[in-house]
């Protein structure tokens, strides 16, 4: 994909100009999430809230990653399935 003759990996989608002090776009589009922020200058602490994002999909991922097993993790209690 090119765009004004220059390759490109991917699009964001974003609303500009919008009177939010923070502005978040979930998109998925050919296969891929994507995720943009937009912030009020000031409005937000960009070091924390970049690290506070990648902790959290690093938690999605090792979730999604861990092997399926009868344990219900909200009670440690055994899951049960069926009537």
């Amino acid at each position: 994909m090119a765009l004004a003759n220059h390759p490109i990996k991917g699009l964001y989608f974003m609303v500009a100009g919008s009177p939010q002090s923070l502005v978040v776009m979930i998109v998925t589009y050919m296969g891929n999430l994507r995720v943009s922020l937009g912030a009020e200058e000031g409005f937000i602490d960009s070091p924390k809230l970049k690290s506070c994002i990648e902790n959290a999909f690093e938690m999605i991922l090792d979730a999604a990653s861990a092997t399926p097993s009868s344990t219900n993790f909200l009670n440690g209690h055994r899951a049960s399935f069926g009537p």
